[in-house]
């Protein structure tokens, strides 16, 4: 690939904030040339790095790119200044930092929202007795043995990407591969995710399963339709070919995790399953495909009803991040607002916790509902394959769908 000046200084800069930033970069598939200049030199000051942004940004509008792509530019360049001024500990209210870092705006979800969540899923899981009992039975019942989960994973992305193939005819690269690796994370220290992906250039993603967690197959499809098809390895695939390869925009080769395309690419592949099937069809293959004693398990009319309040589980992670983050609450307090509703138990309460307060991904945790909620209120809970299309292929910012 032949990258102008322009393009190499946009991610050599990137590069250099990841060098004092570990994990500012979550995937890099550019010229390697780039990146070994990179590894080789010492690290850049903050100062450093601000004076080389400030300059990228006047460049930015020499450079004969469309306004389009100028404003997608211009937003990344506005967050890695923002990321690099906070490396320069410069002061920054979070709220302003968060819009300067993702292109939209923070603020708490309504108290009335969890109300009516909490409604939900006392009319799907509680009914008889109380919500907490009703999770518990669930997750009980629901359990899959930690031998059993490589087999259900490989078979819900089997049955996620036969579906995705069939309705995006012709859009994913056809050398494109997913290795799956089995991960055990057990020390209590660190954080757990249960699974993640690890795009790795060249159409190839690496899923890590860590079965130490807490897996119930009533999870499976979604998780493959997240990190898989048609979400972030598909999204990532596609982007790849259509737009650093064939059009040669260079931004497109790498993936900064504090910046506006994490809100799209996390909302991306969390409404992912709802492209592929509706929620009684959800229930109907989960049913089928994995349950190992379905006359002992809930209607479809009901886990369907549960896919849908499960959706909405994020709104209290969400919040439970802001008042961790902008007000500040105690830990004590966080685990006693998170209990109240009874929809997680206290593994889940404290993994999150310790994933609010790691630098590194505390901000993060917002993208999840953040972008979920963009997508659906411009194309609605179960977007078209055209509209859903159109957010695999462009690029997209957060403030393009507001």
């Amino acid at each position: 690939m032949k990258i102008p000046r322009f393009g190499k200084d946009f991610l050599l800069l990137a590069l250099r904030i990841n060098k004092i930033d570990k994990g500012y970069v979550d995937f890099y598939v550019g010229p390697k040339k780039i990146c070994k200049i990179v590894n080789k030199e010492s690290i850049k000051s903050p100062n450093k790095l601000l004076g080389d942004c400030i300059t990228l940004e006047t460049k930015l509008f020499n450079q004969g790119y469309d306004k389009k792509r100028e404003q997608y530019l211009e937003k990344m360049l506005v967050s890695m200044k923002t990321s690099i001024e906070i490396l320069n500990g410069v002061k920054i209210p979070f709220k302003e930092q968060f819009l300067g870092l993702y292109d939209v705006n923070l603020g708490p979800v309504n108290e009335s929202e969890l109300t009516d969540l909490k409604e939900e899923f006392n009319e799907a899981y509680g009914r008889s007795g109380s919500l907490k009992e009703g999770m518990n039975g669930i997750r009980i019942r629901r359990k899959v043995p930690q031998n059993r989960v490589l087999t259900m994973f490989k078979k819900a992305l089997s049955i996620t990407e036969e579906r995705t193939k069939e309705l995006f005819t012709d859009l994913i690269p056809k050398k494109e591969k997913i290795f799956i690796k089995l991960v055990n994370n057990t020390n209590s220290d660190d954080l757990k995710w249960p699974y993640y992906e690890w795009y790795l250039g060249n159409f190839r993603s690496r899923l890590e399963i860590n079965p130490s967690y807490n897996m119930y197959w009533s999870a499976f499809l979604s998780a493959a339709a997240h990190e898989g098809y048609p979400g972030h390895h598909t999204e990532f695939s596609v982007k790849e070919q259509k737009l650093y390869r064939e059009l040669n925009q260079f931004e497109h080769s790498i993936l900064v995790l504090k910046s506006p395309k994490l809100i799209i690419s996390e909302g991306i592949a969390n409404i992912a399953a709802n492209v592929l099937f509706s929620y009684r069809d959800h229930a109907e293959i989960e049913l089928h495909n994995f349950c190992p004693d379905s006359s002992k398990e809930d209607s479809h009319e009901m886990l369907a009803m549960q896919y849908k309040a499960k959706r909405k589980q994020s709104l209290l992670w969400y919040n439970l991040a802001y008042h961790a983050l902008v007000d500040k609450w105690s830990e004590e307090r966080l685990i006693r607002y998170a209990n109240n509703y009874e929809i997680f138990n206290q593994k889940d309460i404290k993994n999150l916790l310790k994933l609010i307060s790691d630098p590194t991904y505390s901000t993060t945790v917002f993208s999840y509902n953040l972008g979920r909620n963009l997508i659906k209120n411009k194309y609605g809970e179960f977007p078209s394959v055209k509209n859903f299309r159109n957010l695999l292929v462009n690029p997209i910012l957060p403030s393009d769908l507001q």
